[in-house]
């Protein structure tokens, strides 16, 4: 009977005691969670301690170190302070005996009372004239200089423009004779500027004011005539350019190079290597490696294949 009543009493009751033990259970595991975020929490802040006391450890080893290398660098340095301390305090004891005209050991005594005020002034004299007349001649050396210079000027400036202007007449392009190939190799894209003509790279049709020649990287390029370099860049379309004066309004520029050989300004003959040619810019990479020629007359194109011989 009572084993009856005890087991009604936990048949009625389960609900409530299963909810008391989950309660219980949870309860357990906020504290041991509370526990265990207190004690990392801690860890944390010992962490951070030990790592900020290794910080200044570490300065303070490094300031050390530091302070090491500098006396080692300079190990006269101390020296040198004390030697300027020991000359201060000589000199202060120098000069006031020579300030205030007190003897100085070793000095002859009738010196200065067997001088005759006389001598003083004729010396004093002689010095004063020995300055003016120097002083006179620096000054007549400095006008002298002056008025070379001034004179030196205007002829060294008409000098280089003779030189320039010689340069640039001796300069001279014949139409019938003087343009040759600068590169063996197949025009790959003909002079074209009464029609566009396709651009199998760019795809699509445009005017060309150039000969594409093909050529192999590192071809030697060389000087379709005697010119003078006026211009050496580079552009995202013909990659390193140098452009050439050739003389009577003419002019030839060349693209595509690497490795140019000149500076601004040099004179090329007919027939030198002025570079090579380099890998094709993205505007040619489907017709490959090539040299851009490309013939200006008073700055305007004109077709060279009616030039080359």
């Amino acid at each position: 009977m009572k084993r009856n009543r005890i087991r009604r009493f936990f048949q009625q009751k389960q609900y409530a005691i299963a909810s008391l033990v989950l309660f219980a259970a949870i309860a357990g595991m906020t504290g041991i969670y509370v526990s265990n975020k207190i004690t990392d929490e801690r860890r944390e802040e010992e962490m951070a301690l030990r790592e900020a006391e290794l910080s200044e450890a570490a300065q303070r080893e490094r300031e050390e170190l530091a302070a090491r290398e500098q006396q080692e660098a300079n190990p006269f340095t101390d020296m040198t302070k004390d030697t300027q301390e020991d000359t201060a305090s000589v000199s202060s004891i120098i000069k006031p005996g020579s300030q205030t005209g007190e003897e100085v050991p070793g000095q002859d005594e009738n010196s200065s009372s067997t001088q005759n005020p006389e001598d003083t002034e004729v010396k004093s004299g002689e010095q004063s004239g020995q300055e003016n007349a120097g002083q006179n001649e620096l000054n007549e050396q400095k006008n002298q200089d002056s008025q070379k210079k001034q004179t030196e000027q205007p002829a060294k400036e008409q000098k280089t423009k003779d030189t320039a202007a010689k340069a640039k007449a001796s300069l001279h392009f014949s139409p019938e004779s003087d343009l040759g190939w600068p590169l063996q190799g197949d025009v790959i894209l003909n002079y074209s500027m009464d029609q566009t003509i396709y651009f199998a790279t760019l795809e699509q049709y445009k005017y060309n004011p150039a000969l594409i020649i093909a050529g192999k990287v590192n071809d030697p390029v060389n000087a379709a005539a005697t010119g003078k370099i006026t211009d050496i860049s580079t552009n995202e379309e013909t990659g390193v350019t140098v452009t050439m004066d050739l003389g009577d309004g003419y002019s030839a520029v060349y693209g595509q190079l690497k490795e140019v050989l000149y500076k601004e300004g040099a004179t090329v003959e007919a027939g030198n290597a002025i570079g090579y040619i380099a890998e094709p810019t993205k505007y040619y990479s489907v017709e490959g490696s090539n040299l851009y020629f490309e013939l200006l007359k008073d700055g305007e194109p004109v077709n060279p294949m009616q030039y080359i011989q």
